[in-house]
């Protein structure tokens, strides 16, 4: 709790980057004030921060935290075996595309290997694995939208993939790539409200000159994409949501977009020392062979 107090400026916004309420974590600090015998954090501004003595037990909490970490692994690797239970959050497109695969090499390397799969956001998954709650997290981040590094959390990146348009199979933008700037008069089913890809979008467009004119949200690429072959207006899609029988299955045709910043960066995160432990060195292994082998354009 101190160490989110310390990396994201204040009790609120440690709350949220932890999906705690603010009382929850101050009563927390309290404790391990109490215990210190110390003020930790100074609550007299409109912002909580860390005092002196704070910010050196933060320190501490650092080493401390990826120490713990490195210790399980340590202790994980004595017996050599790849045996036991990992719990993985992943975003539904690599749920439907890298899971898979990751999954099929695993039977054949390492069988004993258990995974068990929850499906999140990045804005659940990553403070589920700072809880402790989730061993390893596979997100996506946008251009444009740069996530602000979380403490003891690392970050393996596995590839880069480009967004695409979807259009009316009658709609009559043609070519195989098109300017953004060229798309300023269309209807956009933009992605859910508030969302990163949704930042991204409305950036791209601000750039590009112009506001799109959205008239619908979805936070679900197979019902944009839907939308989009009904005729209700364009979208953008990331390339591993699409498919050869998308087109067939929802009326679309798909375009490449010219525009800086219009992709997205698909990683894994994990505790920092958690790589050392056997079975998440063998399952980030696996990912990124799977990774390898996706059919995307970098």
């Amino acid at each position: 709790m101190l160490l989110a107090v310390a990396e994201h400026g204040g009790i609120a916004a440690a709350a949220r980057a932890l999906t705690f309420t603010p009382p929850a974590v101050s009563q927390h600090i309290a404790a391990l004030e109490r215990q210190v015998g110390m003020l930790l954090v100074d609550r007299s501004g409109r912002t909580a921060r860390l005092t002196a003595a704070g910010d050196r037990l933060a320190g501490h909490a650092r080493r401390v935290l990826a120490d713990l970490e490195a210790a399980e692994a340590d202790l994980a690797s004595l017996d050599g075996d790849l045996r036991g239970t990992l719990v993985v959050g992943a975003i539904a497109t690599l749920g439907r595309t890298l899971l898979p695969a990751t999954l099929t090499a695993l039977r054949t390397t390492a069988p004993e290997v258990d995974l068990r799969l929850e499906e999140c956001e990045p804005e659940d998954g990553i403070p589920a694995l700072m809880r402790g709650e989730l061993d390893v997290v596979l997100a996506g981040e946008y251009g444009l939208t740069p996530q602000r590094p979380q403490a003891h959390i690392d970050r393996i990146d596995l590839f880069v993939e480009p967004l695409v348009i979807a259009v009316a199979r009658d709609h009559p933008l043609q070519g195989p790539e098109v300017e953004l700037a060229h798309l300023r008069d269309e209807r956009w089913i933009a992605p859910a409200a508030g969302s990163s890809c949704e930042t991204m979008l409305r950036r791209s467009c601000a750039l590009a000159g112009f506001e799109p004119h959205v008239v619908a949200h979805s936070g679900d690429f197979a019902v944009a994409a839907a939308l989009a072959g009904a005729g209700h207006g364009i979208t953008l899609l990331p390339a591993i949501a699409t498919s050869p029988s998308l087109g067939d299955a929802a009326g679309v045709r798909l375009i490449g977009v010219h525009q800086p910043g219009m992709h997205r960066t698909l990683y894994a995160a994990i505790r920092q020392g958690a790589r050392r432990h056997p079975l998440v060195g063998c399952v980030l292994d696996a990912l990124t062979t799977s990774a390898d082998t996706l059919p995307r354009t970098r």
